[in-house]
C-alpha cells in the first residue's frame, strides 16, 4: 500500500503509522500513500467538502496526476447519497463538454467507500476570485459566465439540471495561455430527468446553497432549466455588484428573501459602477419568482453576450433599436409637380437616347438621323401614404410598472405608447412614484424606480420551512 521508504501518514493529525494499517484509529481517515485497486495512488488532500474529499493522485501506469473524490464512509454506506454520488459521476462522464470536469473512471477504495476519478483542475474557485476582487468588471462577468451557460445548455440538453450552480463551483483555469477559461463542478445535486428510478429527492427537502437558491427549491418543488437559470441570474448580480441580491442573518431568512423579497437593479445596488439598464431588465427577468417568466439559458447567455458587444442601451439611439424602432412620420410628395418631373425626365431620356443612336451611326460613317420629337408622357398620380403614427417604446426596472396620463390607465411596462401622450407617471407597488415629463431625445422612455425601505425580515419558526439540507459544494475552494 506504501512504498517501504515511506509511512503511512494520517493527513489530519500527521500521525504515521506501520505497514498493514490503512485508515487512521484516532480520525477514521485513509493514510497515506493509498493505492486504490492497483491503479490510483492518492498523495495528498486538495480539499474537503460534505460529502467527501478531493485527493490530489497518479496513475500508477501512465504517470499522470489527476484528482479523486472519496465519498465518507458513512455516506458511502447510505443508499441515497450512494446514489446521488454515483450519479454525479455518470452526469459529468454523459455531458462531455470542454467548460464541464471531465469524470474518467469510478470504484471503490480498500476500505469500501466509493470514489471517482476527473481531471485535474489547476485554478482556483470563482470564490476565490471573489475574494480577491469584487465586483469584477463587466467585460470579464460576462467572459466568465458566457462559459457557464454553455456548460449549463449542454447539461440541459442531455436532460441534467445542476441545481447548486455557485461561486464555489466555477472553476477558473488558464488554458491555452488564456485566463478565465470555465470548469463547471460538482454535479453532486444534479437531477437527471431522463433516468428513471427512485426519487433521490425527498419530498419538501431543500437542497442547494442558500444564497443561489430559487424560489421552487425553497419551496421543495419540482425544478428544471428554469432553475438553473435562476441560479446563473444570482451568481451574475454577485459578480457585477460583489455581493448575491439577498443574504439574511440565517438560512431560512436567506431562503424566504428569495420567495417574497423583490429584487434590487444592480445599477441603483452600485450606482458608481454605471451599470446598463439593460442589465437590470435581464437579471429581473432572470430572478423572477415564477419560473416560466424568466428566459431560457441560451436566451439568457445571448442578452448576456450583447451588452459587451456594443449593444450598451446607453449607446444605442432610436435609429439602432430595431425590435421597437419608432417609425418616422412619412409625407406624401407634392401630387401637382410629380408628373412634369416624370415627363421632362421622359423628355431627356428620350434625346439622350437618340444623340447615342446617332453618334454610334456617325462613327460608321452613316447620315445622322434627324431625332423625332418625343411624346410627352403622363404618369399616373402616385398613392398617398398613409401616415405612420409614431410609437415610442417604454420599460421600467422593474417591469410591471403602471403608466398613467392623469386618470387614465395605459398600460404596464414593458410597452409601446404614442409620442403625443405626456406626462407619464409611473406607480409600481414597492416603489416610489416617477413622472417622467418629456420624450427623451434618443426616442425611448426608460426609467429606473427607486425601492421604498422595506420592513424588517423577522427569522420565521422552523415549522414554516423544511429542514435544509446545504451541501458544502465543491472542495477544491
Amino acid at each position: 500500500m506504501a512504498s517501504p521508504t515511506t509511512m503511512p501518514r494520517c493527513p489530519r493529525c500527521q500521525s504515521e503509522y506501520g505497514e498493514g494499517i490503512g485508515y487512521c484509529p484516532l480520525d477514521g481517515g485513509p493514510l497515506l500513500p493509498m493505492v486504490l485497486e492497483g491503479r490510483y495512488r492518492l498523495l495528498s488532500p486538495l480539499g474537503e467538502g460534505g460529502m467527501g474529499v478531493v485527493y490530489l493522485a497518479e496513475h500508477m501506469g501512465l504517470g499522470k496526476r489527476v484528482a479523486v473524490k472519496v465519498l465518507r464512509g458513512e455516506l458511502s454506506r447510505d443508499d441515497t447519497f450512494r446514489q446521488r454520488f454515483e450519479q454525479e459521476a455518470v452526469a459529468a462522464s454523459q455531458i462531455g463538454h470542454e467548460h464541464i470536469v471531465d469524470v474518467t473512471d469510478l470504484g471503490r477504495t480498500p476500505g469500501g467507500e466509493l470514489y471517482y476519478v476527473m481531471e485535474l483542475l489547476k485554478g482556483q474557485s470563482l470564490g476565490a476570485v471573489l475574494k480577491q476582487e469584487h465586483p469584477l468588471p463587466l467585460s470579464r462577468a460576462v467572459h466568465i459566465l458566457s462559459q457557464v451557460c454553455r456548460a449549463l445548455e449542454a447539461a440541459h440538453s442531455r436532460g441534467i439540471i445542476h441545481r447548486d450552480v455557485t461561486p464555489q463551483n466555477v472553476m477558473v483555469l488558464s488554458r491555452g495561455g488564456k485566463p478565465d477559461f470555465v470548469k463547471v463542478v460538482d454535479f453532486g445535486l444534479s437531477k437527471l430527468s431522463h433516468r428513471p428510478g427512485k426519487k433521490l429527492t425527498e419530498t419538501g427537502a431543500i437542497l442547494g446553497t442558500a444564497d443561489y437558491v430559487a424560489p421552487e427549491q425553497v419551496k421543495g418543488g419540482d425544478v428544471g432549466a428554469y432553475t438553473d437559470v435562476y441560479s446563473v441570474g444570482v451568481l451574475t448580480y454577485e459578480l457585477v455588484t460583489g455581493a448575491p441580491p439577498f443574504q439574511a442573518d440565517n438560512t431560512f431568512a436567506t431562503m424566504l428573501l428569495h420567495l417574497e423579497a423583490p429584487v434590487e437593479p444592480p445599477s441603483l445596488r452600485v450606482p458608481e459602477l454605471g451599470l446598463p439598464p439593460r442589465l437590470d431588465a435581464l437579471l429581473l427577468r432572470a430572478l423572477a419568482k415564477e419560473p416560466r417568466e424568466r428566459p431560457s439559458m441560451a436566451g439568457f447567455r445571448a442578452e448576456l453576450e450583447a451588452l459587451v458587444l456594443g449593444a450598451d442601451s446607453s449607446e444605442v439611439t432610436a435609429e439602432r433599436v430595431t425590435p421597437t424602432r419608432m417609425p418616422r412620420a412619412v409625407s406624401p410628395p407634392p401630387v401637382h409637380d410629380a408628373a412634369p418631373k416624370r415627363w421632362r425626365w421622359a423628355v431627356v431620356g428620350g434625346v439622350l437616347v437618340a444623340l447615342a443612336v446617332g453618334a454610334g451611326l456617325m462613327g460608321r460613317g452613316a447620315p445622322a438621323p434627324a431625332v423625332a420629337p418625343v411624346a410627352r408622357v403622363e404618369a399616373p398620380a402616385p398613392t398617398p401614404r398613409p401616415v405612420v403614427r409614431a410609437r415610442i417604446p417604454v420599460v421600467s426596472v422593474p417591469s410591471g410598472a403602471t403608466v398613467r396620463v392623469g386618470d387614465r390607465v395605459l398600460g404596464v411596462t414593458p410597452l409601446e405608447l404614442d409620442a403625443s401622450n405626456g406626462p407619464w407617471l409611473f406607480e409600481l407597488e414597492g416603489h416610489a412614484p416617477l413622472t417622467v415629463e418629456r420624450l427623451p431625445s434618443n426616442g425611448r422612455i426608460e426609467v429606473s424606480l427607486k425601492k421604498l425601505p422595506a420592513a424588517p425580515v423577522s427569522e420565521p419558526p422552523a415549522s414554516k420551512l423544511k429542514k435544509v439540507r446545504e451541501l458544502k459544494p465543491n472542495p477544491f475552494d
